[in-house]
């Protein structure tokens, strides 16, 4: 009988061979596996535990001490210099101090009203704007560090300019439209035309990504936008609802993995940052981190070469308002202790509207500060308050947050409030009619028509009627015996008047920057304020010759360190209201940990 050769003695040692190999084999595989699980449950689980920490402020050293800077102008370094402008009457200086700190020194600079934007990558030119108003649109130029003839960058004319990393190109805004050029002023083009305004664009250091600032939001609010070096893909960097709510000025670290910004909630701005780079074995945040948490404001940061520094302005600010004899300049202070935004005065004198700070909401009170009421709440912005002839209806202008400004009615003693506009309508400032029956409105529909104009709205049918040849027009005031309303252009800078009469409009004043018109209580005139005036001095315009003459100068207020005086209005006596502004304005400089 023959056995068959599968049952050999010899494939039997070699089928043990075989399992004991399979068997070491699979231990291993156990092990692998179970070393595996055990690496990766610890990674999970330092992942989880353990995450990047989150960036800190941890150093703030106040650089400069001046008093008179304009955060407009901005702030630009060199690494070891600090550049910015400084208010001075009715011009700007362009500053320089050490990054360390000291004596802020005047810089000469090639024009009157020289703005420093940006330094060039090699740091061999400074890029430069010539203007007279702050709103101006610049004529841009190139000015040796060393000193010398600026010379002009091509036709290029817009605002807020900046260098491309390897200094090929500059990116700067005219309009609504971010155009590109180089800095011998050839291949000039636009690269991106937004949805707002922009402002600030600024480019990642690997020169592939651009964001700046988009006035888009209808409540008012500014968002960071981004889009690719070639102007694609142009889209918020953060949904609608997140936090912050308005959010501007953003830069780059030098090291690209942080990116800083504004963000800002009402009146309050801190600094903020997002985490852009990413790390495979740990954890990283990438929502937006606030940096700061007051007291004082702080907005437009700076990062230095370092990486790990920024400069930013911090303002800490009151107002007070004032009523003036402007003769004498006797000053009366009043509704004492209340940190007002905006005031408006009743009629008879003996009431007062005011908008707080930091959270807009609207208040009554005696212009002694007593019987406060307060007549509206958060998260409703209140603003451009205004009493009705007889003293016993409010209309205001209010926001909310994701909605567009609305016309609100209100009783003076408080009570539920009526909104005025149709829901797609957006409007600007409002003011009644001598009877109470109508009020004149500065509104536009966004959508098919972006110019505000002016419109008379009857409460009692629900009538609009536009004013003729009123587009573009804002702050409209009807005059106390109903024949006219006085409105300014959207620049600011052409104080104009219609006719009911007449059926026409006739211009009465220009400055540089005007604020809202007031009437005196005979109709005979209007009050007025140009801001940029280098006193910002109160004029009065006369309704029968259209005489201009000066009224009122703030510069002995402004002289004793507040930082702005803002017209309010007009008493039955011919004092005059004013807004005194008393501030702070400073560069920090703030030393970041940024894991």
């Amino acid at each position: 009988m023959r056995l068959n050769p599968e049952f050999s003695a010899e494939r039997a040692a070699e089928l043990r061979r075989e399992r004991k190999m399979a068997e070491h084999a699979a231990r291993w595989i156990d092990f692998g596996l179970l070393s595996c699980a055990i690496a990766f449950g610890s990674w999970l689980l330092f992942f989880i535990v353990y995450p990047i920490p989150r960036p800190s402020v941890q150093r703030m050293t106040r650089i400069t001490n001046a008093g008179g800077i304009d955060e407009w102008g901005g702030i630009v370094s060199d690494g070891t210099r600090i550049f910015f402008l400084e208010h001075d009457g009715g011009h700007w200086n362009l500053m320089q101090t050490s990054v360390e700190g000291g004596n802020a020194e005047k810089m000469p600079a090639p024009f009157e009203n020289t703005r420093l934007f940006a330094l060039s990558p090699d740091h061999s030119q400074f890029l430069i704007g010539r203007f007279n108003r702050r709103d101006d649109e610049m004529p841009l130029w190139l000015w040796p560090v060393q000193g010398g003839e600026p010379r002009r960058i091509g036709e290029a004319v817009g605002h807020d300019p900046a260098w491309s990393p390897d200094g090929s190109q500059i990116i700067y805004v005219r309009g609504r439209s971010l155009f590109t050029i180089r800095p011998d002023g050839t291949q000039l083009r636009e690269l991106a035309h937004g949805p707002g305004l922009p402002h600030f664009p600024a480019w990642s250091p690997d020169g592939e990504t651009i964001r700046f600032n988009m006035d888009k939001r209808e409540d008012g609010t500014q968002a960071v936008w981004e889009m690719s070096a070639d102007g694609s893909g142009l889209h918020p960097i953060l949904a609608s609802g997140r936090q912050p709510a308005s959010q501007s000025a953003g830069e780059w670290t030098a090291d690209g993995r942080y990116f800083l910004f504004s963000g800002c909630e009402n009146y309050d701005c801190n600094l903020w940052g997002i985490r852009e780079a990413w790390k495979w074995f740990r954890r990283s945040h990438h929502d937006p981190v606030q940096l700061t948490h007051g007291p004082d404001s702080l907005h437009v940061a700076i990062p230095a070469e370092t990486g790990s520094r920024v400069f930013a302005f911090s303002f800490r600010s009151n107002r007070e308002l004032q009523k003036i004899e402007p003769q004498s300049h006797h000053a009366d202070t009043l509704i004492p202790n209340a940190n007002a935004e905006l005031a408006s005065v009743s009629p008879d004198g003996h009431l007062a509207l005011y908008t707080d700070r930091p959270d807009g909401s609207l208040w009554r009170s005696s212009i002694d500060g007593a019987q406060r009421l307060r007549l509206t709440k958060p998260p409703l912005v209140a603003s451009a308050p205004h009493w009705s002839r007889d003293g016993k209806q409010i209309l205001f202008t209010g926001a909310r947050p994701g909605s567009m400004h609305q016309i609100y009615f209100l009783s003076a003693d408080g009570g539920a409030m009526r909104t005025v506009l149709p829901e797609s309508r957006e409007a600007s400032d409002a003011d009644w009619s001598p009877d109470g029956t109508q009020i004149v409105v500065s509104m536009r529909e966004q959508k098919t028509q972006p110019k505000f104009g002016i419109y008379l709205f009857k409460s009692s049918t629900g009538e609009w009627t536009l004013l003729p040849e009123s587009r573009g027009l804002v702050a409209p005031r009807w005059s106390p015996n109903g024949r006219y309303v006085a409105a300014l252009d959207e620049t600011n800078r052409r104080l104009l008047l219609y006719d009911f009469q007449m059926e026409k409009w006739s211009e009465m004043a220009e400055g540089g920057l005007l604020g809202a018109p007031y009437w005196t209580s005979g109709s005979a005139a209007i009050y007025f304020q140009d801001q940029l005036d280098s006193q910002q001095a109160i004029y009065r315009v006369q309704i029968a010759n259209r005489q201009v003459e000066r009224v009122f100068s703030c510069g002995e207020i402004l002289r004793s360190s507040p930082a702005h005086c803002i017209f309010s209005g007009v008493a039955l006596d011919g004092s005059v209201y004013v807004m005194v502004e008393r501030g702070l304005t400073d560069i920090y400089a703030l030393d970041l940990d940024l894991p």
